[in-house]
């Protein structure tokens, strides 16, 4: 009994003395990139981090893959990735369908080095990119009730070498045995999207 009262104790402490960071994005303190192009561009205005593709995705008329915008963000955060952490925000996304992908960026080193966890209509993806290569992936079936207008509630989780990626409370990829290396964090649309993202805890 004097053993698990311990146990629950230092659980307790370790609980209580979790750090949260949180960025409402009404300033650009965390020094978040933003860009403004023909592509589209990845801006902080209204109190949100507003992301917009300008181009769409998918398959041609003519063949082969339209040149769909990639739009991205990124900062470089305070947390210890060796260490176990949380990373939550929301997002506001216009449309979600097969053409349209809207994520979060973790690893973020620069743009040929760092992992992404996506979503589209029907299923999540994790890549992971290594000088420009890329050398991980998966993907599993997600059903996202609300496709316009959607309001999710992302979140990624490290506990020692796994990290779990959640959309709305359920957990959509897990994946094992990824040594993280960067702190840095971001957000990601892919083709003619509009994502509003929110909120963003950093929780360690």
């Amino acid at each position: 009994m004097k053993k698990l009262l311990v146990a629950l104790f230092a659980l307790g402490t370790l609980t209580a003395n979790a750090q949260t960071f949180k960025d409402t994005f009404d300033s650009n303190s965390m020094g978040w990139t933003e860009i403004s192009s023909k592509d589209g561009e990845a801006v902080i205005k209204d109190g949100v981090m507003h992301l917009e593709g300008k181009k769409s995705g998918g398959l041609s008329l003519l063949g082969g893959v339209k040149d769909a915008s990639l739009i991205t963000t990124h900062c470089f955060t305070n947390l210890d990735v060796q260490k176990n952490f949380e990373i939550k925000c929301k997002a506001n996304v216009k449309k979600i369908n097969d053409n349209n992908m809207v994520g979060i960026i973790v690893d973020y080193m620069d743009d040929g080095n760092f992992m992404l966890f996506a979503i589209d209509d029907e299923q999540a993806y994790f890549m992971q990119w290594r000088d420009n290569k890329l050398v991980g992936s998966a993907c599993n079936l997600l059903k996202i009730t609300k496709k316009k207008n959607a309001q999710l509630d992302f979140s990624i989780k490290s506990t020692y070498k796994k990290l779990e990626f959640f959309v709305n409370g359920m957990l959509a990829l897990e994946l094992r045995y990824r040594d993280l290396i960067s702190n840095g964090v971001g957000f990601y649309t892919y083709g003619a999207q509009v994502a509003d993202f929110d909120d963003l805890e950093l929780i360690q």
